[in-house]
Order: structure tokens, then C-alpha cells, then sequence
């Protein structure tokens, strides 16, 4: 059962039966561009101490539970839906739109659970070093720049 009318999927906001993407907290999300970077940046990372559990691919095939919401719940979910419908936009959903575009030609977004800093910092060198760009990291309350 939900906690309020906010968090109920069947109240104002869920899209048909679309799973949408839910936003990466703790995660260095980072574009790649080719089938070889991806595999490059997948073999890195596990081969450098990331479980395959903690690395996570979108292709441009799954474009639509990216584009489908806001990667919030509740009321974060709804004031972005609200601002966004007023032609307003903030840094998250400007990065969004970002990652879709990135996917409609044909990318891969790579997110990567990394809650320490340490984590956080490897993750973002072996994107990097696999060519990698738009490399962010979603902490619980800021979004930090790390590649562009």
C-alpha cells in the first residue's frame, strides 16, 4: 500500500504499464557510443571490481521507459511533471534529455552503483577510459558533473 496519494502508481503520474527508469541514486551514469566502448567499459569495469549486479546498460531501444518519467516518486515526481508542463527546467531534466538524445542516436547509457567516493572516482576513469562522456554522478541530493 502507498504512503500517499503521491507515491500510488494508479494516482496521477504512472504511464499505462510503462516501466520507466528510476533515478540513479549513488549510480555514475556515462554515455557511450559504440558496441566496442560499451563492451571496453563493461569488461573494465567488471575486471576492476564492479559486480555485474552493480553495472547496468540502456540501450536506444529502451528510450522509452527513460522518456516515459521523471525518475522521481511522489511529490519530486509531480513538481518536475508541473514545471516541466510550464516550459520550466532544472539541471536533472536537462541532463535527461541529454541521455535520450544520446540514446536516439544510438548510444548507451552505463550506470554504475558507486556510494563511495572511491567507487564513484573508479567508475568514472574506466568510462573514461573507454571513451566514455557525459559522465555524471546522482547523489541523493546534488548531481555532480564529473565528464562532458
Amino acid at each position: 500500500m502507498a504512503d500517499s496519494p503521491f507515491d500510488d502508481p494508479t494516482q496521477g503520474g504512472a504511464q499505462d504499464d510503462l516501466e520507466t527508469a528510476e533515478y540513479p541514486t549513488n549510480h555514475v551514469v556515462g554515455v557511450l557510443d559504440t558496441s566496442e566502448q560499451t563492451a571496453c567499459a563493461l569488461d573494465a569495469l567488471v575486471s576492476g571490481g564492479f559486480l555485474e549486479s552493480e553495472v547496468q546498460l540502456m540501450k536506444p531501444d529502451e528510450i522509452d521507459r527513460l522518456a516515459a518519467g521523471t525518475g522521481r516518486r511522489g511529490i519530486q515526481h509531480w513538481f518536475i511533471r508541473v514545471t516541466g508542463s510550464l516550459g520550466l527546467k532544472n539541471a536533472e531534466t536537462e541532463m535527461k534529455e541529454r541521455y535520450e538524445h544520446a540514446l536516439r542516436e544510438g548510444g548507451t547509457l552505463v550506470t554504475v552503483l558507486a556510494p563511495t567516493e572511491d567507487r564513484k572516482d573508479l567508475a568514472a576513469q574506466l568510462l573514461q577510459q573507454c571513451g566514455g562522456h557525459f559522465i555524471n554522478f546522482f547523489g541523493r541530493l546534488n548531481v555532480e558533473r564529473i565528464a562532458g
